[in-house]
């Protein structure tokens, strides 16, 4: 099934491209692990901070090859690559806080500057195999133990990232999928994405299917009053105190759960309707472009942080990727 967004994708270009899918292991929480991501946020306030100081003093800012060439070579600790992509992430916050601003968007928005204790560590394929005995190895360059975890699944993976979920360690890795089926048939369809219904789908010489957004909705609301009340109450304990930080850590967890409702809605959705369309004998479908929509529109603060909280962008991925398995 090809899928084409307009500006983004032509249905050529997506039979080109592969699908990447992720797969993630809960690791625990470990001192090894501590320590490769202090030394990965170690390297992430660096480069923060001198960045911002060439900017203050001298009124000059660092490219992304600059800050790499002086501060990620050579850096104890971490693999080359997973030093250059420490420098990535910076400046792809940066890239992005740059396009809010020129968009007029980004009242109460600050750019890249905190330092950070803990930062996520990425590898690409050069830095990872998958030996004979299952193990899966992550260099950390010359004169470095490496990071070494049993898993299950018996592929290589091409990029891999060590990450904290809000309670533990967890290991991503990203697989290349190749297309496992072939479309059953040649009609196209056209998918409006909304934030009442959460896909509007017209199929050519067939009937129109609506996805409705209202679970969705409902466990944004359940996500905003959660959040309203538990910071109303953190904010009424001192700070740092026992009661504040227990409050600290149950609006983490409860609003973790939340997020992972509203993922496996998303998931599920986007299964269903994908498979719904590949059994109707669509070949081709085609999603609205809606790059710019939260810019564009102002309804007022609340139905602003309905827009704002439209999770479009991640289900038009999740359709890509399904999409695109099914051919």
């Amino acid at each position: 099934m090809n899928l084409s967004v307009p500006g983004l994708f032509s249905p050529s270009a997506v039979r080109q491209n592969a699908v990447h899918l992720t797969r993630k292991l809960k690791l625990g929480r470990t001192d090894r692990l501590d320590r490769l991501a202090r030394r990965a946020g170690d390297l992430w306030s660096t480069v923060a901070k001198w960045h911002w100081r060439f900017v203050d003093r001298q009124g000059y800012w660092l490219s992304k090859g600059q800050a790499q060439k002086m501060y990620c070579k050579g850096f104890d600790g971490l693999h080359s690559q997973s030093a250059q992509a420490i420098a990535d992430s910076f400046y792809d916050s940066l890239q992005s806080w740059h396009k809010k601003r020129e968009n007029g968007d980004y009242e109460g928005l600050r750019p890249p500057y905190k330092q950070k204790r803990h930062f996520k560590v990425q590898w690409k394929s050069s830095a990872i195999r998958l030996r004979d005995d299952g193990v899966l190895r992550l260099s950390n360059g010359r004169g470095n133990d490496p990071v070494l975890i049993d898993w299950p699944v018996g592929k290589e993976p091409k990029r891999a990232e060590i990450g904290w979920d809000g309670s533990q360690h967890e290991l991503r890795c990203q697989y290349k999928v190749e297309e496992n089926e072939e479309p059953k048939g040649q009609k196209k369809a056209g998918v409006d994405l909304g934030e009442r219904h959460l896909a509007t789908v017209y199929v050519e010489n067939g009937e129109n299917i609506s996805v409705h957004g209202g679970r969705l909705r409902s466990l944004r609301r359940h996500h905003n009053r959660t959040l309203g009340n538990l910071r109303s109450k953190i904010d009424r304990k001192q700070k740092g105190s026992r009661r504040w930080k227990r409050l600290a850590r149950a609006k983490d967890r409860q609003l973790r759960k939340i997020r992972n409702q509203i993922e496996d809605f998303l998931h599920k959705t986007a299964t269903r309707l994908v498979k719904t369309l590949h059994e109707t004998r669509v070949g081709t479908v085609v999603v609205g472009d809606l790059t710019g929509i939260r810019e564009r529109i102002k309804y007022g603060d609340r139905m602003n942080q309905r827009l704002h909280q439209w999770a479009y962008s991640k289900f038009k991925h999740m359709l890509t990727c399904k999409a695109q398995l099914r051919g």
